[in-house]
């Protein structure tokens, strides 16, 4: 893939499924989140500009774990767990919501979060709850609208009304509207990526 912004390859660190390994980890990180149909695995390949780093799925909900991934030796993505449209037991929900949860609160070099939603549909009642609970852990946070390519002019026009409202703390940051496929709105949501590691 063309247009990668790395210096060096990314790298695959660690899948973490107990929520015993992530604290080794010593890397700055951004975490994704969304649920399990909102392409976030076509989206972390599309950042990287590998078609393989995180695997995509035709059965959502298959990452049950936090998978970690190297990022030019600086700093690390973290692929959260998608949650909502897999078809699991309550019980595994609720080991997810734990897993999730301990990261979320726990880990000190967390210095984002993006909150991945299907732009065709906007925020739904489980992003407002998982939005809501990062402001109250102080855990900035940022919305993109994924597959923005399946979007008509018209329909483009009218997506960022969706997020009016939930902008998260920074109110002057609206959402990042992106497409893994065309590569649209990629290089905006580097920019603020880089600038969650800035001093």
């Amino acid at each position: 893939m063309k247009g990668t912004p790395l210096s060096s390859p990314p790298r695959f660190l660690l899948f973490d499924p107990t929520g015993e390994g992530w604290p080794k980890v010593a890397l700055p990180q951004v975490a994704f989140a969304g649920r399990s149909n909102v392409g976030k695995s076509s989206l972390l390949n599309a950042l990287v500009g590998h078609r393989r780093l995180a695997h995509v799925s035709r059965t959502p909900g298959r990452t049950r774990g936090l998978a970690f991934f190297e990022i030019e030796g600086k700093f690390a993505f973290v692929d959260l767990p998608g949650y909502g449209y897999a078809k699991v037991s309550r019980e595994e929900r609720d080991v997810w919501k734990t897993l999730v949860e301990g990261y979320l609160s726990s880990c000190r070099r967390l210095r984002k979060v993006y909150l991945l939603v299907d732009v065709r549909r906007g925020p739904g009642e489980e992003e407002k709850m998982l939005s809501a609970y990062l402001q109250a852990h102080g855990i900035p946070c940022r919305w993109v609208g994924t597959k923005v390519d399946k979007l008509s002019p018209v329909e483009r026009a009218a997506a960022g009304a969706r997020f009016e409202g939930l902008e998260g703390p920074r109110k002057e940051a609206g959402p990042l509207l992106v497409s893994a496929k065309t590569r649209e709105g990629i290089d905006p949501l580097w920019r603020d990526i880089r600038s969650s590691f800035s001093p």
